[in-house]
């Protein structure tokens, strides 16, 4: 498959996904998964547990931090810094759709002097962004790109010097990275991939030499897989319509997106997936 058609099956993905996102979720705009982390009481602070680690990324004593989000969604990440942080931020997204949605939120709140979300492919970052940012993330976004060390050059390009580039995460356990892994794991491991349009699915190890070859070092790496929410009552009932449909190999981009999610519960449940919070330095 090339890199255009992969970004265009992953387009198509939020396209036609991203309102269920967003109707289904309990996140409100925020379509990222719950994150039970230290600290966290509440659904809301479960939700923006992620966005409290970029947070504390920002550089100390700058006035107006500027921040860039690859793969922004609904813009609700930058939305959040924002409403924290004097930040200036730039959010792209694949989905136009997305980046429609994204300015509706970022005016509604006020934010659309400092935020701007726009539709546009993280595997070519508009020149404008090009040594801007003191801070560029990436949270469940990563995964989807056909090209890693695509990614990590485009990412390293819109950091300016000391600048941060922190990704957030589903790898492969080195486990999972086994050629010989039982024809289940593997199996499990392909309705993830199809399902969710991955394009990039390393081990951390992988990772970090990906970004080393665009002059990014990893700073820390911290592992969120036990505070995520797994085998909810939804979750369990979404796994029975999974098993039940299977026999029959139903398609659609709704029924693999189900399928798609089922699997990865399975696999971070099966030791094959784990949820990892990657922070990279360029020189």
């Amino acid at each position: 498959m090339t890199t255009t058609t992969h970004a265009e099956l992953v387009r198509r993905y939020y396209d036609r996904n991203t309102a269920a996102f967003d109707r289904l979720g309990q996140g409100g705009a925020s379509i990222h998964r719950a994150v039970w982390g230290p600290g966290v009481t509440t659904r809301d602070e479960a939700f923006h547990h992620v966005d409290e680690l970029l947070l504390d990324e920002l550089p100390d004593g700058a006035a107006e931090p500027s921040v860039v989000d690859l793969g922004c969604g609904l813009g609700a990440s930058l939305a959040y810094l924002a409403g924290r942080a004097p930040i200036r931020g730039e959010g792209l997204t694949i989905s136009p759709r997305q980046a429609e949605g994204a300015a509706r939120l970022l005016a509604a709140a006020g934010l659309d002097g400092r935020i701007r979300c726009r539709e546009g492919n993280y595997l070519a970052v508009p020149d404008d962004l090009a040594g801007t940012a003191d801070l560029t993330f990436s949270i469940e976004a990563f995964l989807h790109s056909p090209d890693a060390g695509g990614y990590f050059r485009e990412a390293a390009r819109t950091l300016r010097p000391g600048g941060r580039l922190a990704v957030c995460d589903d790898f492969l356990t080195p486990a999972a990275a086994d050629p010989a892994l039982p024809p289940r794991e593997a199996r499990r491991l392909a309705e993830f991939r199809e399902g969710w349009r991955v394009g990039s699915l390393l081990t951390v190890e992988q990772t970090v030499a990906a970004a080393a070859e665009h002059g990014l070092v990893l700073a820390s790496d911290t592992d969120l897989t036990q505070h995520l929410e797994l085998r909810r009552p939804r979750d369990r009932f979404i796994a029975a319509l999974v098993a039940a449909g299977r026999p029959v190999h139903p398609r659609g981009e709704y029924w693999l997106m189900l399928a798609g999610g089922d699997a990865l519960q399975w696999c971070l449940l099966n030791g094959l997936l784990n949820y990892r919070f990657l922070v990279f330095t360029r020189g």
